[in-house]
């Protein structure tokens, strides 16, 4: 296991030191559909397996290529009370064991802009890399907070939070999301997925991403400090 994890671990910083040099290592693809695509492929099936600690909500062969869709479904505190469906699909396609393509809800690009997720994605490169809490933390290189989403935004992509926290400096909306699982594994517990954002209350733009799921544990701090629109900082 420790052999496995070793190679999993050296296959994730190849991946965070092509993301340094984006442009000639992935594309984004914003035409009828949202994905990440691997001009040079790394990671295996076993990566993902490790990192998720759980096979996906489905599994596919199309035109010898294997296709893996992971769906996490929004929870909610009481009944779920909005008409429109804000789960997550992930899908990711392998080809001769490797990752070639990660696609995401295409209404993400309601708010989120290609050059804004090349800026994000990139951004990822330069990630803060903790092994043993198996986290990576970043900071978005970005010149101006225009570009940011807002929480009104936020809110019409990822409706409405299971829970939120609000003072003087800022609002912090949290997204829970249940990993859907396969029939295999239909009645062993169910994995969470949990999103937290830190909005800037003065202009309601965002200023910190976090997400936890299972192995994984990423951040990315949206707060451009010599901003005139994005001054505050994220409230401890």
């Amino acid at each position: 296991m420790a052999m496995i994890s070793g190679c999993v671990f050296l296959r994730l910083l190849e991946v965070k030191r092509q993301l340094n040099d984006f442009n000639n290592y992935f594309q984004i693809n914003d035409q009828n559909v949202f994905s990440l695509v691997f001009l040079k492929p790394t990671l295996h099936t076993e990566d993902i397996l490790w990192l998720a600690k759980r096979s996906p909500t489905l599994k596919e062969v199309k035109d010898q290529v294997e296709v893996w869709t992971y769906l996490f479904e929004k929870d909610y505190r009481g009944k779920k009370d909005e008409e429109e469906n804000f789960d997550i699909p992930v899908i990711m396609f392998f080809e001769k064991d490797k990752l070639t393509e990660i696609r995401f809800p295409e209404r993400f690009l309601k708010v989120l802009s290609k050059p804004l997720l090349a800026r994000m994605f990139e951004s990822m490169g330069s990630a803060e890399i903790n092994k043993w809490n198996r986290s990576a933390s970043s900071k978005f290189e970005g010149e101006d907070s225009i570009e940011i989403p807002k929480k009104e935004q936020v809110t019409l992509v990822l409706g409405k939070p299971f829970y939120n926290k609000d003072s003087k400096a800022d609002s912090i909306f949290t997204y829970k999301y249940n990993l859907k699982n396969n029939v295999t594994d239909s009645k062993k517990k169910q994995f969470n997925l949990l999103i937290k954002l830190a909005f800037n209350q003065e202009d309601e733009r965002l200023l910190k991403v976090d997400g936890n799921f299972s192995r994984l544990k990423v951040s990315m701090d949206f707060n451009i400090e010599n901003s005139d629109e994005s001054k505050t900082k994220i409230s401890k």
